[in-house]
């Protein structure tokens, strides 16, 4: 049922976007943010299934809260969750028209200044990003040099076509002018993977998902995640052992999840497990990868319940 899901989530999606699209033409972007709340009721009025997986996780994440004392737990609204989607969308199509500008982001005191580095000395760079929050702004606004750098940054993401080539289609409508391939998860093999390498080599960065497994993937990594067994993508951690560059997590939050001038906080986080090692000790480092990247989605799952934006039975 979750992999069914992926394909009417990302068609919705599509579809919406293609409307905030006309719309962004003849509205200020304000106005344009205050639309996905009715849009959002609408949807929550007539989604069942969209109600049904955002109580699914909501539930989980306060069942966690109460288990590990973490003080009053709060009983949580489907209603705001799937109106913080709507508003995520919104933001999506308009950063990646240019009408989000750099003095909207603000960068934690963590390991940006490290990546930055990388960047500038031209060293390989690769990204875990997730389904939290709207890291997708980050894509949007390295084709406008927003992104608190100097000067563009080439980016090469990973994702799964099946699901999305008509989002990254239309995307790629809104902005010609984008500096990004997208490579196809499915098709991912040893000569893609020395495509990606040359790439990294060259001083690029290669940005995948952490926190979704593919479509057509069947091996996963366990993991607790918010009290519960869930399936991570053994695909993607093992990509991370095979690329010989320096792998950071990121996340991009808003502060305030229904401001209709939003303002993001970045977060980046080193991987502390590196790959130089014997291939019998490369599994276990791959598992110990995939566990600190679920802790630090955990981490932010709780301070921002409503930026995720998985809506299928994660637990499955």
């Amino acid at each position: 049922m979750a992999k069914e899901w992926y394909s009417i989530k990302e068609t919705h999606g599509s579809f919406g976007m293609k409307i905030v699209f006309v719309l962004m033409k003849i509205l200020p972007p304000a106005a344009l943010r205050c639309l996905a709340f009715p849009v959002g009721f609408f949807y929550w009025v007539f989604s069942k299934q969209g109600r049904y997986f955002s109580r699914n996780y909501l539930s989980q994440l306060e069942s966690f809260e109460r288990a590990k004392n973490t003080g009053k737990v709060r009983r949580r609204s489907t209603l705001k969750h799937i109106i913080s989607f709507a508003l995520n969308l919104v933001e999506n199509t308009q950063s990646w028209a240019g009408k989000v500008k750099d003095k909207s982001l603000h960068y934690q005191d963590d390991d940006i200044q490290d990546i930055i580095e990388n960047i500038k000395a031209k060293r390989g760079t690769l990204l875990l990003i997730s389904h939290l929050g709207n890291a997708q702004m980050m894509r949007g606004m390295a084709s406008f040099d927003q992104t608190g750098f100097s000067g563009s940054v080439p980016m090469t993401i990973i994702a799964d076509f099946g699901i999305s080539a008509g989002f990254n289609a239309f995307l790629a409508k809104i902005n010609p002018e984008e500096k990004m391939n997208v490579v196809d998860a499915n098709e991912i093999g040893p000569g893609t993977i020395g495509l990606l390498q040359e790439k990294l080599d060259a001083g690029e960065l290669v940005v995948i998902a952490g926190d979704r497994v593919g479509a057509h993937s069947d091996r996963t990594i366990p993991i607790d995640f918010l009290g519960k067994k869930a399936a991570f993508p053994y695909g993607t951690f093992f990509l991370v052992s095979l690329l010989k560059v320096p792998t950071y997590f990121m996340w991009g939050l808003k502060q305030k999840d229904f401001s209709i001038w939003p303002q993001y906080d970045f977060f980046i986080k080193k991987n502390p497990v590196d790959f130089d090692c014997p291939r019998k000790e490369r599994e276990e480092r791959i598992v110990r990868t995939a566990q600190n990247y679920a802790a630090e989605l955990e981490r932010h799952c709780l301070d921002h319940p409503y930026q995720w934006y998985n809506f299928f039975d994660f637990w499955a």
